[in-house]
């Protein structure tokens, strides 16, 4: 309960019972819950229910429970009544982030779910005495029957930026939920299943205007959604194709004003995107708060955002923090973020085959010529959208894939053969991927990256009460997106055509005309290579990020060479990291480390 209190400042309530306890520290996010306490209590029943999230398609659901349950009920009695009156059959119609944990006294029996886009994350340590479920790992390694031991493969793959296959914890003794997947421990079982199924859309008869119709209904109702909210709203606006539609759906459908939160840079003009966010702004009356991050940067200090089971940091969290800071002191409580909006448009190389399916001949073959004398050897183009889209051929090539699997060559061999065991195994989501129109997209935006990536960012957040919120990892919005044609992603050399012409009236002409994104590399590399000269961190004697990464990588580090030099950003992270969160949990929790002599 005391790691979880930076998430729960507003109630807490522990339930014990003989073996079982359940506990719940309450942040409330939408007006439904405000002076709730959970966990909920159903003493007819003997149940107990700890529910974390919110639900998106309430209307829906209310509508098939009995009158006594009114609109202004919350989520969690919400989703409990659900549960009770469909069981798990019924989870796969419950739309929004949540994980929740149910206990059954009378039948002895625990369920626990994790909604089907990730959007709240869930974590399990099970052995022959205890089973622990916590919204947070820090909660687990709390417990004495958990050994914080890291995961060399984990932090080894975070050190080189390469993605899971599955989900996997940091910690060794834990195992994460994945998406869609549901828990049940009853006296005689034990199951982990995923009780998500994918949908079936019809397209016939479909033109351009009306996909674009549709996108921009989805995206206007995925903001919505996320604007019911306790405090103010506002926005994390760029310049970009995903965070300015997604403020212009804001500002059009919030009955108060949404304030728009920008970076700016005056020293790297090339990362600047002030010329579309203040026009975006003039055009909708938003008051914009511009974060200058010139000077911003991880101090490897007392003021440098650690999360503590997470070994690995990003140089641009300060930018972060900084947002975070000044909306708060707006009374924002929730940002909108445009984050994971490219997720949506890629996989585009079954353009050619997309379009011979729904028998576009012609404009299959335009596209074929444009892509020969666009793509600079001829041999790309047949591989990469001539024959990578076949069904058959794609399973070919990533089965060979994962045979020739090979470790990114900084890593120490047991860390490597670690990753190579992880890595050589079909994507979780395989099997269900082949069914779909785009299946290595729809790993990618079902699995569990974007997932994962907003649960390390959840600790930043609570640090400042904030909590940011996505419309485009809407459930709605991302099923359609995975199901239309390949044109719609990407056509005739531009890009994001959708939204360009579901947004084309209300876009600035200069938004419309992008057709790439800012890069802040510039930003990042100057950074770094400031740290590299200046910073003890980067010459500690004690280098244990070795244990991951040979020392011998980095002998002939050249500035330009930026990927690597992110790379030993992050082993220097990893030091810091090791000496104030590691070690000092270490000696918190009695726990004894014989692989570190600094204990």
């Amino acid at each position: 309960m005391k790691a979880l209190e930076v998430y729960g400042p507003d109630a807490n309530r522990l339930l014990c019972e003989k073996h079982v306890a359940l506990g719940y520290q309450s942040r409330w996010v939408v007006p439904e819950e405000v002076g709730e306490t959970q966990p909920l209590v159903d003493r007819t029943a003997e149940q107990w229910f700890a529910f974390h999230g919110r639900i998106d398609n309430r209307d829906e659901l209310l509508a098939q429970l009995p009158a006594k349950y009114s609109s202004d009920v919350s989520d969690a009695e919400l989703f409990l009544a659900h549960l009770q009156a469909h069981g798990e059959s019924g989870l796969d119609a419950v739309v929004g982030p949540f994980v929740f944990v149910w206990f059954d006294l009378r039948h002895q029996r625990v369920l626990a779910a994790r909604d089907a886009m990730g959007g709240r994350s869930l974590f399990y340590h099970l052995d022959d005495e205890v089973l622990l479920i916590a919204t947070s790992e820090a909660a687990l390694i709390a417990h004495e029957a958990v050994p914080f031991e890291l995961n060399a493969g984990k932090v080894g793959r975070l050190l080189v930026g390469e993605m899971d296959m599955e989900p996997t914890s940091v910690v060794e003794a834990v195992s994460v939920f994945k998406p869609g997947s549901v828990l049940s421990l009853g006296s005689d079982e034990f199951s982990v299943t995923r009780f998500y199924r994918a949908p079936n859309f019809d397209f016939n008869g479909w033109r351009d205007a009306d996909y674009a119709r549709e996108f921009r209904r989805l995206l206007t109702q995925a903001t919505q959604r996320r604007l019911r909210a306790v405090g103010r709203v506002g926005s994390m606006l760029s310049g970009g194709l995903d965070s300015v539609p997604m403020t212009i759906c804001a500002a059009e459908s919030s009955t108060e004003n949404v304030d728009a939160y920008s970076w700016v840079f005056d020293a790297y003009p090339e990362a600047d995107e002030r010329r579309y966010s203040q026009l975006v702004c003039e055009n909708f009356k938003l008051t914009q708060h511009q974060v200058l991050c010139d000077q911003l940067w991880p101090g490897f200090d007392s003021s440098m955002y650690v999360n503590p089971t997470l070994p690995v940091g990003t140089p641009y969290s300060e930018f972060q923090q900084a947002t975070f800071r000044c909306a708060r002191g707006q009374d924002a409580r929730v940002l909108l973020t445009g984050i994971h909006g490219d997720l949506l448009y890629e996989s585009t190389h079954g353009l050619l085959y997309g379009l011979i399916k729904q028998g576009r001949w012609r404009e299959a073959g335009s596209e074929l010529k444009r892509l020969w004398k666009a793509v600079p050897q001829s041999w790309l183009v047949v591989k990469y959208y001539l024959l990578l889209p076949i069904p058959w051929i794609a399973r070919l090539s990533g089965w060979r894939k994962r045979r020739a699997y090979k470790a990114h060559p900084s890593l120490q061999s047991d860390v490597a053969e670690q990753c190579r065991r992880q890595q050589s195994r079909p994507h979780w989501l395989a099997e269900e991927s082949r069914r779909q129109v785009r299946p290595e997209q729809w790993q990618v935006v079902m699995g569990h990256f974007a997932g994962e990536d907003m649960a390390y960012g959840r600790v930043m957040e609570a640090k400042f009460g904030i909590e940011r919120r996505y419309p485009f990892r809407d459930r709605d919005l991302c099923e359609f997106m995975l199901a239309i044609p390949s044109d719609q992603l990407y056509y005739n050399g531009v890009k994001r055509p959708i939204i360009k012409r579901a947004f084309g009236d209300l876009l600035p002409d200069i938004v419309v005309d992008r057709n790439n994104k800012t890069s802040f590399n510039t930003v990042i590399d100057a950074g770094i290579e400031r740290d590299m000269e200046t910073n003890p961190w980067f010459s500690d004697a004690a280098q244990e990020w070795q244990r991951f990464v040979k020392l011998g990588f980095f002998d002939d580090l050249a500035p330009e060479n930026s990927e690597n030099n992110l790379l030993r950003w992050r082993c220097a992270y990893y030091d810091y990291w090791k000496s104030v969160c590691y070690n000092q949990l270490f000696c918190e929790l009695g726990q004894s480390d014989n692989n570190n002599e600094s204990l």
